[in-house]
């Protein structure tokens, strides 16, 4: 993963893959075996009034340090891809040291591709990735869905994505920005088909919702990432295929 002998290059391990396949896990067991910091390249996981639904609630673990790209509230608009690529490299340089890899991992389409297209050309890094892939259909499936329960129902005192999403949309300003993030537009897609007001407090209280509904609101959270993540496995691929992706770049298990 890193060469000493080319000096002045600062290793750089990208650990990318579609929305929950075990991205964070893998890059908290690089970052333990080399003592490595992590960067999470996530332009959505940077909203703290989102950590349920960015899956940033949770994310921290002892024993590994892990920086997001800033710390934004959706009052402070859309994070483009351009500016959290600068972000993205300043973070990555600020925590390098000699011999020191730094593991960045994300599914960000739009911020890897031009982080790939107008930053690694130019940048000093030695870059190694890991791909990870979507297992069978039926499995993935059914591993969204128990993580989109876990977003219906966190524990204390983190707020569920109905709480977040009831939180956004009192406000007319913000619905733009909810309708656009996955999770929440499935979920409003949910308050539509019921006649269900989403900025209703009461709305977020899952106990109070019959089973039944919530099974299918979470069923309908997992397809629509699902969804994504066939777009994020197909988007990787075709990026790391790229003649000048591929030549700054290593493949690694």
């Amino acid at each position: 993963m890193y060469d000493s002998t080319d000096k002045g290059m600062l290793a750089v391990h990208l650990i990318v893959g579609p929305t929950g396949v075990g991205k964070s896990a893998a890059a908290s067991a690089v970052a333990r075996r080399t003592d490595a910091p992590v960067v999470v390249a996530d332009r959505i996981q940077c909203f703290t009034d989102l950590a349920t639904t960015s899956a940033r609630a949770g994310a921290d673990e002892p024993g590994v340090h892990r920086a997001w790209l800033g710390d934004r509230t959706v009052s402070d608009g859309d994070y483009r891809a351009a500016e959290a690529a600068e972000a993205l490299v300043f973070t990555v340089q600020r925590l390098a040291g000699p011999g020191r890899t730094v593991v960045v991992e994300g599914g960000s389409i739009s911020l890897l591709t031009h982080l790939a297209d107008h930053h690694l050309p130019r940048l000093p890094w030695r870059v190694t990735v890991t791909t990870l892939t979507r297992p069978a259909p039926d499995r993935y499936l059914t591993s969204l869905t128990v993580r989109a329960h876990a977003m219906l129902r966190p524990g204390p005192p983190d707020k569920s994505l109905l709480d977040e999403l009831a939180a956004l949309w009192r406000e007319p300003g913000k619905r733009w920005f909810a309708a656009s993030v996955n999770g929440l537009e499935a979920a409003l897609e949910w308050c539509a088909k019921y006649g269900i007001d989403p900025a209703d407090p009461a709305t977020a209280r899952v106990g109070d919702v019959p089973p039944s509904l919530v099974e299918e609101l979470a069923l309908l959270i997992a397809e629509r990432h699902a969804e994504h993540g066939a777009d994020q496995e197909r988007a990787f691929a075709e990026l790391f295929a790229r003649p000048i992706v591929n030549a700054l770049t290593g493949s690694a298990a």
